[in-house]
């Protein structure tokens, strides 16, 4: 498989793939919106909420924020480690703390503040809730890894798509990240990912003939020495 990049950015991939099947391509689609893991928030402990909006609503809305994702800093919630409650390598924690002044608050992602200075809100504008005049809004969150198969705040991408071109196993294939992830590094784990499953596949197939034609040969070898 040969992939030459058309168009690439932070959050924008373009790339003609050429040397494969539709099949393999939409295998990396798929990788993409499944298998590739990022931070969202999962848990929330809400204190004070006098806004409008239900618990169960905001703690929604605070799972759909892109959060910025460091590279290898954290494990997947379906990792073995993560049994583990104390693993500190499986989350990481978020607060907001606003109060409103004689005036209704609108509270925005920029409001979120995480423990971990290298995780935060991609984008600082999105509203999240409104709090009436002199009122506070406090709760914590925490972060963790998962994946798109999960659920879709795990996504690292907003578009993964192909398309077809007038040459037989050649595809132009679009990507554009959330913003969480840089979408070359989506791109690129898809494909380790695709890769460590197909060589697990093929250490737990066993074909026919193959033991018994290996017991042979070692036999054979075997007596020539002797």
């Amino acid at each position: 498989m040969k992939v030459e990049m058309i168009k690439l950015s932070e959050e924008y991939l373009e790339a003609k793939v050429s040397g494969c099947s539709e099949v393999m391509m939409n295998a990396i689609r798929r990788a993409i919106l499944e298998e590739v893991p990022m931070l969202a928030i999962h848990e929330v402990f809400i204190f004070e909420n006098p806004g409008p909006m239900f618990d169960e609503i905001l703690s929604h809305r605070l799972g759909l924020i892109p959060l910025k994702t460091s590279i290898g800093k954290y494990l997947p919630i379906d990792s073995p480690k993560c049994a583990e409650a104390s693993e500190e390598r499986c989350f990481t924690t978020l607060s907001i703390d606003v109060s409103a002044g004689n005036e209704p608050l609108t509270v925005y992602s920029r409001d979120l503040v995480c423990k971990d200075a290298e995780v935060y809100p991609v984008y600082g504008n999105i509203p999240i809730t409104k709090i009436p005049p002199n009122t506070r809004l406090r709760l914590e969150a925490i972060a963790r890894m998962g994946r798109g198969k999960m659920h879709a705040k795990w996504q690292p991408a907003s578009l993964a798509t192909y398309s077809f071109t007038e040459q037989p196993n050649v595809f132009i294939f679009k990507l554009e990240s959330t913003g969480s992830l840089p979408a070359l590094e989506i791109f690129k784990q898809a494909l380790e990912i695709l890769r460590d499953k197909f060589k697990t596949l093929m250490d737990s197939v066993t074909l026919p003939g193959v033991e018994e034609q290996s017991g042979e040969e070692g036999a054979s070898s075997g007596g020539g020495v002797g």
